[in-house]
This record gives structure tokens, C-alpha cells and sequence, in this order.
């Protein structure tokens, strides 16, 4: 992700996918199948996993991933 957000490209991941400092945020409305370009990026299914699901289960176009969030319940986490 953080090389994905440092891209200095015209056209690049870097725009939809920031670093905030102590995360990234995410624009799924910046591509039309979000999930798919992050498969081909080689973003782990389980991530992959949890963007549809705030997709399709809440319509989130936004997804702030940030260290020191707290941890969603039910859904896996790794310890890096």
C-alpha cells in the first residue's frame, strides 16, 4: 500500500489510494471494479474480502484503514 500511495505517475494508484500517516484511505468510487484492481495489485484476498463487504453491506465509497483504529470485530486480523 505504501508504495501503491507514493506512486509519482500522472496517472497512478495514488489517486485512489492515500497515506495518511498513520494509515491509508481507500476511494472505491475511483475505479469501477475497485476490488479487481486491487486483486491484480496482489492485495490478499482477506483484504479484498473486507472491501466488499464495507462495499455491498454498508455502500462506503471511503475506507479509512488506520493503525491505531480499533480492531472490527469478527473479521481476521495479522499481526506484521
Amino acid at each position: 500500500m505504501y508504495s501503491l500511495s507514493h506512486q509519482t505517475n500522472d496517472f497512478g494508484e495514488s489517486e485512489w489510494i492515500h497515506f495518511t500517516g498513520s494509515g491509508y484511505l481507500l476511494r472505491t468510487d475511483a475505479w469501477s471494479y475497485p476490488v479487481l484492481r486491487l486483486k491484480r495489485l496482489g492485495l490478499s484476498k482477506t483484504f479484498r474480502r473486507l472491501v466488499v463487504t464495507l462495499i455491498r453491506r454498508y455502500g462506503v465509497s471511503l475506507i479509512h484503514l488506520d493503525a491505531c483504529a480499533e480492531c472490527l470485530p469478527g473479521l481476521p486480523t495479522f499481526d506484521w
